[in-house]
């Protein structure tokens, strides 16, 4: 019987923390993003604005958080690959060159294999305006896409409850 309430315990736990992020906070919007040629797709806790980028003759439309004074910066871009084992092999060098377009000296990067596909990550710190300012970058490779997140906040507040949720997100669509 006391293994029984436990099982209900941790059933009930399980499904108040599925509907919030990390610290409990409920995120209580939730905006869908997919991109033409990509197979995964992102969710945001904030209104999005959406810019169109080019870069050697590709096309590019890159998805950012709206600001609102209180949530952190949330960026989205995915591109379409020709080679994915190519991209794989020049992995790393391309995450070094993420974090230091985000303006961040020796960042600390990470590569892992995922259910969804090769996924690297490049975190750091800068100053700006007075405040040590965290950045975090997410990207993972596919069969023909590659997703690229980046999220920026006061260092202090790092990761708050909507950065936390939408970088565990990304999904196959």
């Amino acid at each position: 019987m006391k293994n029984l309430g436990l099982l209900f315990f941790t059933g009930c736990l399980f499904f108040t923390i599925s509907g919030t992020a990390v610290s409990g906070s409920p995120i209580a919007y939730s905006e869908p993003t997919t991109f033409s040629n990509c197979e995964f797709r992102v969710f945001f806790p904030t209104k999005t604005q959406k810019k169109t980028a080019f870069a050697n003759d590709i096309e590019s439309l890159i998805v950012q958080s709206v600001y609102d004074g209180e949530s952190p910066f949330m960026r989205a871009e995915c591109l379409p690959l020709s080679n994915p084992g190519e991209t794989i092999a020049a992995f790393r060098s391309i995450l070094e060159n993420q974090a230091r377009n985000a303006g961040l000296q020796n960042p600390e990067i990470k590569i892992e294999k995922g259910k969804l596909g090769v996924i690297g990550t490049y975190a750091g710190v800068r100053k700006a305006g007075g405040f040590d300012i965290k950045f975090f970058g997410k990207l993972v490779i596919g069969y023909t896409s590659i997703i690229s997140l980046l999220v920026s906040e006061e260092a202090s507040k790092f990761p708050s409850d909507k950065v936390v949720y939408f970088l565990n997100t990304v999904e196959k669509k």
